[in-house]
């Protein structure tokens, strides 16, 4: 097996794939399915100002994905080359790797966010997202699968 990174379809496809994950989160929260804001807690993360924090949260959210989209096209390439079967694939292990240990750290690193043992204080009060984020909304798991799984799609069809 040859890696070989498209360096432009990787950069125009995880760009599109990384706008289609945070479009369909906010679909998602906006419908009602999670309380799950990832905008708002990646700013908050830099500023305590929650509008700032949402809207510098966005462009964060929007970069990461983008960065996270090179870690997809390898993956892919180990599992025989893009396609949106192997993106979607890749996608359901990231949103398991997030459920399972990534919202289990969260409070621990975020300097804003109260944990499940300490509760909120007056710089800490974001709610913890807790064991597989049921925190925000006991369907939060399933639209961070679906979610990912949407993006790693996008992502493995186009990126040729």
């Amino acid at each position: 097996m040859s890696l070989h990174i498209h360096w432009e379809q990787w950069l125009f496809w995880g760009f599109v794939a990384s706008i289609a994950l945070v479009a369909t989160e906010s679909i998602a929260q906006g419908l009602g399915l999670t309380r799950l804001n990832l905008p708002l807690i990646l700013g908050a993360a830099i500023t305590a100002d929650r509008d700032r924090a949402r809207a510098l949260g966005i462009v964060l959210h929007i970069f990461m994905g983008w960065l996270f989209s090179l870690f997809y096209v390898v993956a892919m390439s180990f599992l025989g080359g893009p396609n949106w079967y192997h993106g979607a694939m890749v996608g359901l292990a990231h949103a398991l790797f997030i459920c399972v240990i990534g919202w289990q750290m969260l409070p621990g690193i975020h300097p804003r966010m109260a944990s499940e043992t300490h509760g909120p204080t007056s710089t800490r009060m974001l709610e913890p997202p807790g064991f597989m984020g049921v925190n925000y909304g006991v369907a939060t798991p399933v639209t961070v699968f679906v979610t990912h799984g949407i993006f790693g799609a996008v992502l493995g069809a186009f990126y040729i």
